[in-house]
């Protein structure tokens, strides 16, 4: 089972190790430009941990990737910038924003008794199933 908060830190996981790859040897950004956005990853991760503020950072995040490194863009889940909210939010249509609050709300309403896998949920939601 995978918990919504598991689910999309996989995701920030994979973004993170795809960012690690491309990043440093990135041709159109200085190397300190570059660290910053890795570090930016750490300070995601500790506050993750810390139950800290963890969606500003991820905002910071992806609007960084977006207006920066147009080559990574594409590879960005579209679930992190529903996940991240507030700027990401402009990056979504509204038919997208509409299939994430439904399954938002489908997904607190059968999460009273702690067993829903929201993976196969966000599947179900986006027709994948």
């Amino acid at each position: 089972m995978t918990t919504r908060l598991d689910y999309y830190r996989q995701l920030n996981t994979a973004l993170n190790e795809l960012c690690m790859k491309m990043v440093y040897q990135h041709p159109t950004h200085s190397e300190e430009s570059n660290k910053e956005l890795l570090d930016l990853f750490l300070e995601l991760e500790r506050s993750f941990d810390s139950n800290g503020d963890y969606a500003l950072i991820g905002q910071q995040i992806i609007t960084r990737i977006i207006s920066h490194y147009p080559d990574i863009t594409p590879q960005v889940h579209r679930d992190l910038l529903w996940f991240y909210g507030g700027d990401c939010l402009h990056f979504l249509g509204d038919e997208e924003i509409q299939k994430y609050q439904d399954l938002e709300e489908r997904y607190y309403e059968l999460n009273n008794n702690g067993s829903t896998c929201y993976r196969n949920l966000r599947a179900q939601a986006f027709n994948m199933h």
